[in-house]
């Protein structure tokens, strides 16, 4: 798993993403007027074969480790669903 292919899987989805080279992780969120829509941003980053998902529920941090792209997807559509 590399950041370009979550990356363009989570875009072809409709999220937003940005890549961020010095931390070494994905932003991810829901688009709105061009920004990030509020509540909706998470990062991904990579834990040798793993990916963690890292967001806030409230104040309270959650992280959650996945070992497929598709397992990441999935949570991700669950967690954060894109308005239709």
């Amino acid at each position: 798993m590399d950041y370009k292919e979550i990356s363009k899987k989570l875009e072809e989805l409709g999220y937003a993403t940005q890549f961020h080279n010095l931390i070494n992780s994905l932003t991810v969120g829901i688009p709105e007027n061009g920004n990030f829509k509020l509540d909706s941003i998470f990062r991904i980053e990579k834990n040798g074969d793993k990916m963690n998902v890292n967001y806030f529920t409230g104040q309270i941090p959650v992280e959650k480790e996945f070992n497929t792209i598709e397992e990441l997807l999935k949570f991700v559509r669950q967690v954060f669903p894109l308005e239709e």
